[in-house]
Order: structure tokens, then sequence, then C-alpha cells
């Protein structure tokens, strides 16, 4: 699995990790309104920054295998060295 692959898939975890947590904490303490929405505007952040952090890496690799194609195109024209 490569660095990338990680990265996204801890992401995701943790927003799933955060997600599990609200669960809980919503059974065990009764929140009111206010910690309520303070919990789930966690939730939603987590998973904000889960779905950025996977943009990015794809992005990353987009870039990646680009520049691999245009080194293999430019490869018969450029020099020797």
């Amino acid at each position: 699995m490569g660095v990338k692959k990680m990265i996204v898939a801890g992401v995701w975890v943790a927003a799933a990790a955060v997600w599990a947590g609200i669960a809980v904490f919503y059974y065990a303490a009764d929140p009111d309104k206010k910690e309520w929405t303070m919990a789930v505007v966690a939730g939603a952040i987590a998973v904000e920054v889960a779905f950025w952090t996977t943009a990015a890496m794809l992005g990353l690799t987009l870039i990646e295998s680009r520049k691999a194609v245009f080194r293999f195109l430019a490869k018969p024209f450029r020099r020797n060295a």
C-alpha cells in the first residue's frame, strides 16, 4: 500500500472514529441542543477534511502520472546525456 493510500485511509478512519464517538456521546451523555450541534459540526468538519485530503491525493497522483507521460513522449526528442 502506497503512502498516499495510507494517508487517505487514515483520514477516513479518523472521520469514521469521530462519528462513532458522536454516536457514543449521543447515547451515553444525552446532550442538549448546543452540545449536540457542536458534536455534529465537529463530525462534519472531520468528513470535510477527509474529502479535501482525498482530492489532494488524487490531484498529486494526476500530476505525477502526467509527468511520466510527458517524460515518455519527450524521450525521443532529447539528447542522450
